[in-house]
């Protein structure tokens, strides 16, 4: 009789486990090719551009300065000299300064931009998977073999531009 009532069992939890659907996303490919992800990036430029054009601006005035240094250091005054190099030294100063604050803001900003895709990229799986009766849904960089007919990405996809 127990041996009946554990071969029942062992039947119902493998005929569950294989109604159970289970797919996965390739997170790389929908951070690169979501709608979001792409605005999120535009976002990123547009908001740093005027500023990474200033740095560009700078870097090339402290080097038209190294250039008229060298080329006049021989004429100059020993005072010349020494207040030439202290506007070039100034001036890298600035710029080392610009950059690493560039560097903060913009990885600030695009750890902002980054948070508001994945939510939004989790609601969109989330609504999937519930509305095409998915129990699992894996990312690729956590199992170790999928086959590729149970890859959602495309549909997933599909679901962030609309």
């Amino acid at each position: 009789m127990r041996v009946i009532v554990f071969l029942l069992l062992g039947l119902l939890s493998s005929a569950a486990f294989a109604a159970e659907k289970v797919a996965y996303i390739s997170t790389q490919t929908l951070f690169e090719q979501s709608p979001q992800a792409k605005a999120a990036n535009q976002e990123l430029v547009a908001t740093f551009s005027d500023r990474e054009n200033a740095l560009r601006t700078l870097a090339q005035s402290i080097q038209e300065q190294e250039q008229k240094f060298q080329t006049d250091s021989a004429i100059m005054s020993a005072e010349q000299r020494e207040k030439a190099q202290e506007e070039i030294n100034r001036g890298r100063r600035q710029f080392q300064f610009e950059q690493q604050s560039l560097r903060e803001d913009v990885a600030a900003k695009r750890q902002e931009l980054l948070q508001r895709v994945q939510v939004s990229i989790r609601a969109v799986i989330k609504e999937y998977g519930k509305k095409n009766g998915y129990q699992f849904i894996f990312t690729d960089n956590s199992i170790a073999y999928a086959d590729e007919a149970v890859d959602i990405t495309q549909d997933i996809l599909k679901e962030l531009g609309n």
